[in-house]
């Protein structure tokens, strides 16, 4: 069916294309359907109580503020505590002058391909690899670097620098989720992690380390951010407070080098002037009374538990010949299917069955992955992981060849 204004669309919007991770999610929100799809956090970990006593005193004492429009750069009292907290945590040495409260981390994705990519331009992605929509909207062409068990391969990635540089032709800039990657769940090794930032120095590329799911770390101490190692100011680092506090805030942060933030504050007056001011307060008075690092240690015991029982549950119910990972965090096990199976198809026969997870193939930009699947332990009940995991088993049992 024709859409009536379609010849008054922008050619911006015409290439635009729907998330199909997303689409997926919209088709399964049915209520008897058991979802292992989407990675959003368990609202039996959202902290109730602790937000109503924080509003209720931002609402008696600073409601002229709280409900006011706030700057785009974001409440400086909340930024001076993520600059310490930083610091601290994660020993990044940066000020409240190089971050930028955004309206969630794709909106700090959104800014920096809106900051840095021109049509054309050449960017790596892991393969596979969540969300490169925000910089292929502003032409950017995409080229794949496979992720194994350690994360992103970089010694294919120098190969590939290197190839390029002879042709003269250069990457613009790498996306990389070095913890806990969506959807493999795979953690960036270390010396990966030092031979990146130095092929960053060597071709003149920036990256964008996006570290949604850093806290929720199950095991052992966690390895330094590419931001922490990170001597030249290429690394461009997104943080969430969705998978910490709750994804309903819409809050988010984004630090870099002070020019570059600062060109990004730059275009986000153009997007929506400002985050929303009532959510930088209430996060602000989350984290000045203490409450933060208390919500990151529940969160790991909770999701640490729902990881393991699924882990238990594939180890019952799936069959012989299909491998899956063991996330040392995050939200997602990653599975690989005998090459002859399609997970679209068991994705499919599953739904009929009121079960659902993501099929693979959405995540890699070269059109292969269709024998993969993402699961995801953050939201369903044991009982429902369980119940899930067993249908889906039963799925893939049945269309094994003998």
């Amino acid at each position: 069916m024709d859409e009536k204004f379609a010849e008054l669309y922008s050619e911006h919007i015409k290439q635009m294309k729907a998330s199909a991770i997303r689409e997926i999610c919209n088709l399964i929100a049915k209520p008897e359907i058991i979802s292992l799809a989407g990675g959003w956090p368990d609202p039996a970990t959202f902290p109730v109580e602790e937000a109503r006593e924080i509003l209720a005193d931002i609402l008696d004492h600073h409601w002229q503020y709280a409900l006011q429009y706030g700057t785009t750069e974001g409440l400086p009292a909340l930024r001076e505590f993520i600059a310490q907290w930083a610091k601290q945590h994660e020993h990044i040495d940066i000020t409240a002058d190089q971050i930028l409260l955004t309206t969630g981390s794709t909106q700090g994705m959104d800014l920096a391909g809106k900051t840095l990519i021109n049509p054309g331009d050449l960017i790596c992605v892991g393969l596979p690899s969540y969300f490169i929509g925000a910089f292929t909207i502003y032409g950017a062409q995409v080229i794949g670097i496979p992720v194994d068990e350690n994360g992103m391969q970089i010694d294919i990635l120098e190969t590939r620098l290197k190839e390029l540089h002879e042709q003269h032709q250069r990457i613009k800039l790498v996306y990389i989720q070095p913890n806990f990657q969506n959807p493999t769940g795979a953690t960036l090794a270390m010396e990966r992690r030092t031979k990146i930032i130095q092929l960053a120095d060597q071709y003149n590329f920036m990256i964008v380390e996006d570290n949604p799911y850093g806290d929720i770390n199950f095991e052992g101490h966690a390895l330094p951010a590419l931001k922490a190692l990170d001597r030249s100011e290429r690394v461009i680092y997104l943080r969430s407070f969705s998978k910490v506090f709750s994804p309903g805030i819409r809050l988010a942060w984004v630090a870099g080098e002070a020019h570059v933030i600062r060109k990004m504050a730059i275009a986000k007056q153009y997007v929506d002037a400002c985050s929303c001011t009532l959510s930088q307060y209430l996060m602000y008075e989350f984290c000045k009374r203490g409450y933060l690092e208390r919500q990151i240690q529940k969160n790991i015991l909770f999701y640490r538990a729902k990881r393991d029982f699924m882990l238990q549950a594939l180890e019952r119910y799936f069959p012989s010949g299909v491998r899956w990972n063991r996330p040392k965090g995050g939200f997602f096990i990653f599975v690989r299917l005998p090459e002859y199976l399609d997970a679209g198809e068991i994705l499919e026969e599953a739904v009929a069955n009121n079960v659902a997870f993501i099929s693979g193939a959405p995540f890699y930009v070269d059109g292969t992955g269709c024998n993969t699947m993402r699961l995801s332990y953050a939201q369903s009940s044991n009982t429902e992981i369980e119940q899930a995991i067993r249908v889906i088993g039963q799925i893939i049992r049945q269309r094994l060849k003998p």
